[in-house]
């Protein structure tokens, strides 16, 4: 019996495993359905192409989309300890300062 189950050994659910087994009598099961995250491509951000469509991806695809003359788009996932943070070449989006000062202020 555990104190609490995670599902999903990505950035979140490692994080929040961590933080939860900081005490120590508390346990937690955490859940991934993926594989470590041992190939050498998911420490090389040059390399995560060879990630996609793999063992490591959950290769996911949207529905049609009507605005984009009914494509289905490549919706990469990670299964892989890390989760899509393994496949994401290490790149982010930083937020617009303007936006933020935004909605802080109101």
């Amino acid at each position: 019996m555990y104190d609490y189950a995670i599902i999903g050994a990505g950035s979140a659910g490692c994080v929040l495993a961590n933080r939860l087994t900081e005490e120590a009598k508390t346990t937690v099961l955490l859940l991934e359905a993926g594989a470590s995250d041992q190939p050498q491509a998911i420490h090389i951000p040059a390399a995560f192409s060879k990630l996609l469509k793999t063992e490591y991806d959950w290769a996911y695809y949207t529905e049609k989309q009507p605005y984009l003359n009914n494509r289905e788009l490549y919706w990469p996932r990670g299964k892989v300890l890390g989760g899509s943070s393994s496949l994401n070449a290490m790149i982010y989006i930083r937020g617009n300062s303007h936006k933020i000062i935004y909605v802080l202020s109101h």
